[in-house]
């Protein structure tokens, strides 16, 4: 998680004439579009589960005295699936509202909206602070928040409190609102993502001009050894790009089938491949296709300057939630050390 600058968080989201309680089924997304800047009412119990705050020690990132306690990014307060339709642009006001409990007593709670997708991007203006809340005792938020940075992914509710408060002590949320995200003018038309599996194509050799595999290191203590031998030779290649996350996200059940046609510079003689998410929504590592675990060979036999002409597939198992990533591999003893791959255009 990034550290969060001078403040630590509130998140923002919501749908359309529809209460904040409303978190199933597919989700919608206007082609109209709607009348900007508007308004937001966010209560903060609706983006928790079961009226719950996890919070978490993250003093590697937070401010000391302020925010090295925060909220959880793993056990996130999101309001996601409400806002998706019409996510907050600057220029916006979020009129954020709940009723908390705090487990201990806290001098300082530091209060903001923050975008996951992009290094935890603060979305509102200015710094929002509750003082002297006691252990036990409920305290109203009451804020309106003016947003200056345009939600690209996730909006998040992120609370933060010194280290000298104590340990890391969770909230509860009564509701006291229903969101609302304002009255569009006129009549808007909605899209809802595909409910049956379908088959994604494209082509890799658009994209980029080349990936490199590169050795890839034993963790130790949560830092990559570089003096040790290395595991595999790998490269994460993102394909968020190739889907509309707000009318066209893979679901379970979809295919992706991808076209590829490059050139190495070293022979190598077993090439594999699997679908991953590699964002913070799920701590940057979750296998999503059929062959989680052990992925697949995508190519055989790549023999250094010729061109090879790939062909493969995945299946997903599981809808990613912010992201999409293709994760090639090979062994020590298939290729001759790092490779580079050039994409070859027609």
């Amino acid at each position: 998680m990034k550290k969060l600058l001078s403040f630590a968080a509130a998140a923002a989201l919501a749908l359309s004439l529809v209460s904040c309680g409303s978190t199933g089924g597919a989700a919608k997304a206007p082609k109209a579009g709607y009348p900007h800047p508007m308004t937001y009412t966010l209560d903060i119990a609706s983006a928790t589960k079961d009226g719950v705050i996890v919070m978490q020690d993250n003093s590697q990132y937070g401010t000391p005295g302020q925010t090295t306690r925060q909220t959880s990014y793993t056990q996130k307060t999101s309001w996601y699936s409400i806002v998706k339709p019409n996510k907050p642009q600057k220029g916006d006001t979020v009129h954020l509202v709940g009723r908390l409990t705090s487990e201990i007593d806290i001098d300082n709670l530091y209060i903001s909206l923050v975008d996951n997708a992009s290094s935890w991007t603060v979305l509102n203006e200015g710094e929002n602070i509750v003082s002297d809340i006691k252990a036990g005792v409920p305290f109203d938020i009451d804020l309106e928040l003016n947003i200056v940075n345009k939600v690209g992914g996730e909006c998040m509710l992120v609370l933060g409190y010194g280290e000298q408060n104590g340990g890391v002590a969770n909230f509860t949320a009564e509701k006291v609102a229903e969101c609302d995200i304002g009255t569009p003018q006129g009549e808007i038309e909605v899209v809802e993502n595909h409910t049956t599996p379908k088959v994604y194509e494209f082509d890799l050799s658009k994209d980029l001009a080349y990936i490199t595999l590169a050795p890839e290191y034993p963790w130790v203590d949560g830092v990559q050894d570089t003096m040790a031998d290395p595991l595999l030779y790998s490269a994460t290649v993102a394909i968020t790009q190739k889907f509309d996350k707000d009318t066209d996200w893979p679901i379970a059940g979809d295919k992706i089938k991808v076209y590829w046609k490059t050139r190495s510079n070293n022979d190598i003689s077993a090439l594999s491949a699997r679908i991953i998410e590699n964002t913070p929504a799920v701590n940057w590592w979750k296998e999503i296709d059929v062959n989680a675990g052990t992925g697949h060979v995508i190519a055989e036999n790549i023999k250094a300057n010729e061109v090879s002409e790939l062909e493969f597939e995945f299946e997903i198992t599981d809808a990613p939630i912010e992201g999409l990533s293709i994760y090639m591999y090979n062994s020590l003893d298939a290729s001759n050390g790092s490779s580079l791959l050039t994409y070859v255009r027609d």
